[in-house]
């Protein structure tokens, strides 16, 4: 097995998705070869940070039986006034907790998008594909777009200010195919993922492994940045791009 097919495997392979010959070759193949072998063990790596960062959390159990017991006990005590505030204190109860785990599903769903974008994010500095459209015009990445995706992203290139483009590849995040805009910053890589959506808030943000991820809501359209670029300049292209300039959006 050559090391490209080897590369094209490895997240198959961790994820006990390949058939028992190709698990079988992937696993000779990292026995023999240090490189893949450092890959494999980035990618394990990475998976246990955003598993730790990524928490699923639950209801309490028995949260349903207790509302139910405590609607209960005040239809059955009839000391005036007091049965309704039982009634009422539960009922707030309910509410509070489905609209907990409500705020923990998204949660939850915001989580997976940041995992998306960070595989996405690595993957794409492991392998070949960094780049569909190279080019630090952005005049020629924008057209480049057209056809392929549903929506036309908004491409700036910020060379004056440190951050050159320097082209761009589709990807998919959430099961969608997504825009993914390329930046640098000395010797530092910056992805940014792009795709229309109504949702607002930034979060969730956070640092996995040495790689910082942030996200901001911009004319409808959801912005995730991913690099190992300290977060302090990270936030300072952040700022540069969420501040409008001839936006252009769905066309």
């Amino acid at each position: 097995m050559t090391c490209a097919a080897a590369h094209s495997l490895l997240e198959p392979y961790l994820d006990g998705e390949l058939d028992a010959a190709q698990q079988a070759q992937v696993a000779e193949h990292l026995a023999t070869c240090g490189a893949c072998a450092g890959m494999h063990a980035q990618l394990l790596e990475l998976r246990a940070g955003i598993r730790q960062h990524a928490p699923y959390y639950r209801a309490p159990t028995g949260l349903q039986d207790r509302v139910r017991a405590a609607v209960r006990h005040a239809e059955g005590n009839s000391a005036g006034p007091w049965r309704w505030i039982a009634i009422a204190a539960a009922l707030l109860l309910s509410v509070s907790a489905a609209w907990t785990v409500a705020m923990f599903r998204s949660r939850a769903a915001g989580d997976r998008i940041a995992q998306d974008v960070l595989s996405s994010h690595v993957r794409s500095l492991m392998g070949a594909h960094l780049l569909d459209v190279p080019s630090s015009d952005r005049h020629t990445v924008k057209p480049w777009f057209n056809g392929k995706l549903d929506f036309s992203p908004d491409v700036r290139d910020f060379a004056a200010q440190g951050f050159p483009l320097i082209g761009g590849r589709i990807d998919y995040v959430g099961g969608r195919p997504v825009a993914a805009l390329v930046y640098q910053r000395r010797q530092h890589i910056i992805d940014v993922f792009t795709w229309p959506s109504a949702a607002a808030g930034g979060e969730p943000e956070g640092t996995y492994n040495g790689y910082h991820v942030l996200h901001w809501d911009f004319a409808g359209m959801a912005w995730w940045a991913v690099s190992d670029l300290n977060t302090g300049e990270l936030r300072q292209f952040e700022t540069l791009y969420s501040t409008p300039s001839g936006f252009s959006g769905r066309e």
